[in-house]
């Protein structure tokens, strides 16, 4: 059905429940770490603990005497009564602190870290609302709390009744009861932090299994996650082809404005622009494969761009080259190779072309020449406002030639 919850959660869920409070936490998991710590540092520095306790109360008892209270003793006296209260609560501060520091870093560890959710703390009237704790109080959760509870309970109390029982079996006013009622406490507390730690384990994990089926999601809430995150399958089909067109319009500016196109030549396609002006190093301006690279070469085949067929070369610029970087060095000798290739040919393209403009214009004046009438003779000489030229010879000549003036005549 789609109201059943069979689907596992997904990230944005897990995100959302931790956001509201929603943490995989155990406090008996925390407080059976710490116990666990300090029950095993104390076993570790128990003899030493002990002897220096001893010490440190014959050395109490050392100080008792009222000499060592006076005026001019009253200062080495503090000293020495300083040094004997920390040697005494020293052990147990290190106790205390291997507790809290066990304690600390497990709730670090199943939390991921100091967390801070004002939800979690803030006023809801629901928990001090009679009713509601009534049902709480006597639902099943609360009865298997309980259960979890009592089982560890159970398990101490018949440790606690075989310590209790070989105590009984010695003399009443034996001294060898005191040394062994230290030896049973000290285990009957090493066996219930063992105990409580590896039940608080087992509880974690069920914890966890409820955890995930409390958060387990059902086909409609993902579909419903879906939409909330990502849009509707409309909106999200019209946005990968608004995208496809802006990848469209961006591969054919920068294949119009490349040098060449380096091809595999089915799978890989390269554009790289290179400016024969300025010489610097080239740059990938394009690149991708199979459906983009057919498209890349079509762009370019629009565009009049050179398609070159280098496979080894295509697929390095590919693979190590991102788009808008220069190549590197390693590659600089089998692309100059190929741009000095392509620059012949436009050299040769250009030489060409003009060779080709100039003949046309030849053709042109000769078939211009040929259409004048004929004894024209295009004129090639100085025009009538110029001055008459010198005639080489005598000076006879040249006056003679010249018309007469008005008075001589």
């Amino acid at each position: 059905m789609a109201g059943d919850r069979t689907e596992q959660a997904t990230q944005h869920r897990r995100d959302q429940a931790r956001k509201e409070g929603d943490i995989l936490h155990s406090r008996e998991l925390t407080a059976a770490a710490g116990t666990l710590a300090g029950v095993v540092l104390l076993g570790m520095i128990g003899g030493r603990v002990m002897e220096a306790w001893r010490g440190a109360f014959a050395g109490f008892l050392a100080l008792g005497p009222q000499g060592h209270w006076e005026q001019s003793e009253m200062a080495p006296t503090l000293a020495a009564f300083r040094r004997l209260t920390f040697s005494v609560l020293g052990p147990a501060a290190a106790v205390m602190a291997a507790v809290a520091a066990a304690a600390l870093g497990t709730g670090v560890l199943q939390t991921g870290g100091v967390n801070f959710h004002a939800g979690a703390i803030g006023i809801k009237f629901d928990r001090i609302n009679p009713l509601t704790n009534g049902k709480n109080l006597f639902s099943l959760r609360a009865g298997a709390r309980l259960g979890k509870s009592l089982i560890p309970a159970a398990l101490l109390a018949v440790f606690a009744v075989q310590r209790i029982a070989r105590q009984l079996s010695l003399p009443p006013f034996s001294t060898a009861r005191l040394e062994m009622l230290g030896g049973d406490v000290f285990g009957l507390l090493q066996a219930a932090a063992w105990l409580l730690f590896g039940w608080a384990a087992v509880d974690y994990v069920v914890e966890w299994q409820s955890r995930e089926s409390r958060l387990k999601m059902s086909k409609q809430d993902m579909r419903d996650e879906m939409k909330q995150t990502e849009g509707s399958p409309q909106i999200r089909g019209r946005i990968r082809g608004l995208q496809r067109q802006m990848r469209r319009r961006k591969v054919k500016a920068d294949v119009s404005k490349a040098a060449v196109i380096l091809t595999n030549p089915t799978h890989f396609a390269v554009a790289l622009g290179f400016d024969f002006n300025n010489m610097d190093a080239p740059r990938v301006l394009a690149k991708g494969r199979n459906l983009l690279a057919e498209e890349i070469k079509a762009e370019a085949r629009w565009a009049g761009v050179p398609i070159v067929e280098n496979p080894p070369l295509a697929r390095s610029l590919y693979r190590s080259v991102e788009v808008g970087q220069a190549i590197p060095v390693d590659l600089y000798a089998a692309v100059a190779a190929i741009l000095a290739y392509l620059y012949r040919q436009r050299v040769e393209v250009e030489m060409r072309e003009r060779r080709q403009r100039e003949a046309a214009a030849r053709a042109r004046n000769a078939e211009q020449n040929r259409a004048r009438p004929a004894g024209t003779v295009a004129h090639t000489g100085p025009s009538h406002n110029s001055s008459p030229a010198t005639v080489p010879g005598n000076g006879k000549a040249a006056r003679s030639a010249a018309p007469p003036e008005r008075g001589q005549e």
